[in-house]
C-alpha cells in the first residue's frame, strides 16, 4: 500500500499539464469513460484508449489523468515512452520496471489480485509491446485501470478488451489561439499589436497542439518584425521541432502506405474517396487496406465529403 506522503504527492509537476488549455475539458471526457459499464465488466480491469496524431496532447492528457487519479489507487505505474524505451532497454526490462513499480517488493505477478492498480501504458506502437505489458493485468484485483496513449487506433482493436476508446482530436481555431497565446505572451489571447500574426501563426500550426507550443515558445518577447520573418519562413519550410515527432507516423509505414500518404498530401487532398481509391488502385498500391491504416495512425481524416 502507498504512504499518506506518496499518495498526496503529485508524480508530475503541475506546471506539465496547467498551461494544456482544455486539460479538464479532456479529462472529464475520459473519466467519464471510465465510470461506464462498470457493473458490466466481466474482467477486473478496465482499459481505455486515449488515440490521435504525434504531437495532439496524448501524453500530456494521460499525465494529467494520472496525477488526478493516483491517490485511489492501491498501486500506481506510469510508463512513458513505451515506444522508445521498450528499444532502448527491452521489453523484459519494461516489464520488469512495471512490475516493480506495482509491487515494490517480489516481482510474482499474482501478488496484485488483491490490489486496485493504475497503470498508464505511454506511446505503445506494436502488438508485441501491448502483448508484454498488458499481462500483469491479468492478476490485478476490482476496479483498476488501463490507460493507453497510442498512435494507432489499429493495436487497440486487437488482443486487449479495451472498452472506449478516446480519440483526440485538432483543436478549434478558438482553442488554438489560447494555447498558442499562453506560450507566446503568457496571456490567455494575443497582445495589443500581434492579433494578425497570432491569427498566421495559428494557422500554420492546423490545430496540433505541439505546434502551437512550439511557436508559441519560438515567438515569445520578439518583435512583430522578428515574427512576421518567422511566419514567412514557416510558410515555405518545415520547422524540425515539430517535424521530428510527425516523422514517427510516417516512418512507422511500410512503402506502398508512405505512397499513398505522400499521393494524397500533393494530389488528392479534399478528393472524394472512391475516385482516390480508383487511382491509386490502378497503381496497384492496394489502397483499400493502404488508406485504413493511414487513416488508424491518425495520419489522414477521410469525411463523407471527401479526404
Amino acid at each position: 500500500m502507498l504512504d499518506v506522503s506518496e499518495k498526496l504527492r503529485s508524480p508530475f509537476k503541475l506546471k506539465e499539464v496547467e498551461d494544456f488549455v482544455q486539460i479538464e475539458k479532456h479529462c472529464g471526457e475520459v473519466k467519464l469513460l471510465l465510470s461506464k459499464n462498470q457493473d458490466q465488466l466481466q474482467k477486473n480491469v478496465h482499459v481505455i484508449g486515449i488515440w490521435g496524431m504525434g504531437g495532439i496532447g496524448k501524453t500530456t492528457i494521460a499525465k494529467a489523468l494520472f496525477s488526478q487519479l493516483f491517490p485511489q489507487y492501491d498501486a500506481v505505474c506510469f510508463l512513458p515512452n513505451v515506444r522508445e524505451e521498450s528499444r532502448r532497454i527491452g521489453l523484459t526490462s519494461l516489464r520488469h520496471k512495471l512490475l516493480s513499480d506495482l509491487l515494490k517488493e517480489g516481482h510474482h505477478e499474482r501478488r496484485l489480485g488483491n490490489k486496485k492498480v493504475l497503470i498508464v501504458l505511454d506511446d505503445v506502437d506494436s502488438f508485441s509491446q501491448l502483448d508484454t505489458l498488458y499481462q500483469p493485468c491479468k492478476y490485478v484485483g476490482p476496479g483498476s485501470k488501463l490507460i493507453i496513449t497510442t498512435r494507432d487506433r489499429h493495436l487497440l482493436r486487437r488482443r486487449v478488451d479495451v472498452t472506449h476508446v478516446y480519440e483526440v482530436k485538432t483543436w478549434s481555431i478558438a482553442e488554438s489561439l489560447e494555447l498558442f497565446s499562453v506560450h507566446a505572451f503568457n496571456e490567455r489571447r494575443p497582445k495589443k499589436g500581434y492579433e494578425d500574426l497570432s491569427n498566421r501563426a495559428v494557422n500554420c500550426a492546423r490545430g496540433v497542439p505541439l505546434a502551437l507550443e512550439v511557436l508559441g515558445s519560438n515567438l515569445y518577447s520578439r518583435t512583430t518584425e522578428f515574427w512576421d520573418d518567422e511566419l514567412n519562413k514557416l510558410e515555405n519550410y518545415r520547422n524540425d521541432n515539430i517535424q521530428d515527432v510527425l516523422q514517427v507516423s510516417y516512418d512507422g509505414l511500410d512503402d506502398l502506405e508512405k505512397e499513398i500518404f505522400l499521393d494524397i498530401a500533393f494530389f488528392f487532398k479534399g478528393e472524394h474517396k472512391k475516385d482516390v481509391v480508383r487511382i491509386l488502385d490502378a497503381c496497384d498500391f492496394y489502397p483499400t487496406r493502404g488508406l485504413k491504416v493511414l487513416e488508424d495512425k491518425a495520419l489522414i481524416t477521410i469525411s463523407h465529403s471527401g479526404m
